[in-house]
């Protein structure tokens, strides 16, 4: 079984009053290995603690790859956003569908498609990946990319290494997939996992809707080498409640299938 690597988005857990040193010193000393959507001002504090940049967000949640109409305005804003990934050591760049507003999925995968054959170069020339990541409607209304068949249609049409998927597990729950079949068999598309509770995006432990549990096991087991991404929203003690989920889902991967 592939070892388990964690990481956890700075987000959900730098509340208002946190001391970064003491948050990234303390994900660090919990086994975290990585931080997420860190933002420039935070980068050398991270990396003091001992902790890998792995990713920031592009444009693009709302006004998306989707439309072609959209890709004047917005690649140049992705590139730019790479280039500074590539100087500072970030290893993924987080990039969007974009609303529907009404387009059918067939014209909205060829479209961001188009768009991330754009940018192949940039990030083949500063070695980043870019992760696509498909978002639920119950959070993000009117967003294209709810359903991990579409993700994974773009990624398999790109044909990169540097062109991915990122799972939001707990997403992909909201929207009602089955994540064991939608997950499982197709690892080779993906290059990073998030991880909440369902249905309140919360702590991910046994007692809300995702059994994490064989999850992980299989996941593991399958050979995925990326990140488990913690992403949820701690309802008291930020860093103890990322800690205490680091424990469970080591304690997850220990245990025996």
């Amino acid at each position: 079984m592939a070892e388990l690597k964690l990481s956890a988005a700075c987000w959900c857990f730098n509340s208002e009053g946190t001391d970064p040193a003491e948050l990234f010193g303390g994900l660090a000393e919990a086994g975290y290995t990585a931080a997420e959507m860190v933002g420039e001002d935070n980068y050398d504090t991270a990396r003091a603690a001992g902790l890998e940049l792995l990713n920031e967000c592009a444009p693009g949640m709302g006004e998306g790859l989707n439309f072609l109409e959209n890709h004047d305005e917005l690649i140049p804003q992705i590139r730019e956003t790479i280039r500074l990934a590539g100087e500072n050591g970030v290893a993924q760049v987080i990039v969007f569908s974009g609303a529907k507003k009404g387009l059918d999925d067939e014209t909205g995968i060829a479209n961001c498609v188009a768009g991330l054959e754009k940018l192949i170069p940039d990030v083949e020339a500063s070695n980043i990946v870019l992760t696509l990541e498909m978002l639920c409607i119950a959070n993000h209304g009117d967003y294209h990319a709810t359903a991990s068949a579409f993700g994974y249609e773009v990624v398999r049409r790109v044909g990169s290494p540097h062109v991915k998927a990122l799972y939001d597990i707990y997403h992909q729950a909201r929207t009602g997939e089955d994540l064991m079949a939608t997950l499982v068999p197709n690892l080779d598309l993906v290059a990073h996992l998030h991880v909440a509770g369902s249905p309140q995006r919360d702590f991910p432990g046994p007692d809300q809707e995702i059994d994490y549990r064989p999850l992980v096991q299989a996941v593991q087991a399958a050979g995925y080498d990326g990140y488990w991404g913690m992403e949820f929203m701690p309802h008291e003690t930020p860093l103890q409640q990322a800690i205490d989920a680091a424990e469970l889902f080591r304690s997850y991967a220990a245990a025996p299938a």
